[in-house]
């Protein structure tokens, strides 16, 4: 069953964990509880409504070597990290020791951009997840032994509001009445527009540091736009109407210590 608010609550966005728009589903249980079957049920339905899912198995054992002799393992054995396998048929990409799930998810993003990234066996970490069997329910648990339906139609549902989340700003301003969350919600059942956001953007700016975007409103957004554009106008190459992308490397303790003096 799911609980009554901790889906509201608890919904992972790849901002939390990187950056995105996606939905994150984790399912675990002990041994034998189903986690495989439900995970292969709900890719296959979320596949067949037309989704773009990702799905990343967790496992405790730790031998992922390959064979002894195989090229590839000579190729880790070497010092090679990764080592990717390229066949006609799929791609197989090996990581010396674990990945933490942030950067897995990170990976699956920028490479694959998926609508839904289905986790099967990791009991803990920052977004929903559904508990097989008898096992108790760790934080972050929105259903207990739901059906394969019931949980299509709440991953579908939380798909939608991903994606109202994303077109508002994240200010949580409260000038519609609303956070971004309950805002998106909202939109998603038909009871606000997403115009009925009071800090919806004109221009449209991301700003991102460490990876994890920015909340900007309307005024932040116009002032950055108007300002880099103005500045990049003097330059040579520059073509309005175009995309600007900047990145600023972050700067070293040693850099911070001795600021650059004028000469």
């Amino acid at each position: 069953m799911r609980p009554p608010t901790a889906g509201s609550s608890y919904i992972s966005r790849l901002s939390d964990c990187g950056r995105g728009d996606q939905m994150i589903i984790g399912i675990y249980g002990y041994q034998d509880s189903g986690k495989t079957t439900m995970a292969e049920g709900l890719v296959k339905a979320l596949v067949k409504d037309g989704f773009k899912v990702a799905s990343v198995k967790h496992s405790a054992h730790a031998d992922v070597a390959d064979e002894e002799g195989k090229d590839t393992r000579r190729h880790a054995e070497a010092g090679s990290d990764p080592v990717v396998l390229a066949t006609s048929e799929g791609t197989v990409i090996r990581v010396r020791g674990g990945m933490p799930m942030e950067g897995i998810i990170k990976m699956l993003e920028s490479s694959f951009s998926p609508d839904v990234v289905v986790i099967e066996g990791l009991k803990d970490g920052p977004y929903p997840k559904v508990s097989l069997g008898d096992i108790k329910p760790r934080r972050g648990t929105v259903m207990s032994n739901p059906g394969l339906k019931e949980l299509v139609a709440y991953v579908e549902e939380e798909v939608a509001v991903e994606r109202a989340l994303a077109s508002l700003p994240g200010l949580d301003c409260h000038k519609c009445g609303l956070d971004c969350l309950s805002m998106a919600r909202a939109v998603v059942e038909g009871r606000r527009s997403i115009r009925d956001c009071r800090e919806l953007p004109s221009r449209d700016v991301t700003v991102t540091v460490g990876g994890r975007r920015l909340a900007t409103g309307a005024f932040v957004s116009e002032i950055v736009d108007d300002t880099i554009r103005g500045m990049l106008g003097s330059l040579k190459g520059y073509e309005p109407g175009k995309d600007v992308e900047i990145r600023l490397a972050a700067k070293n303790a040693e850099s911070k210590r001795r600021p650059h003096k004028r000469r």
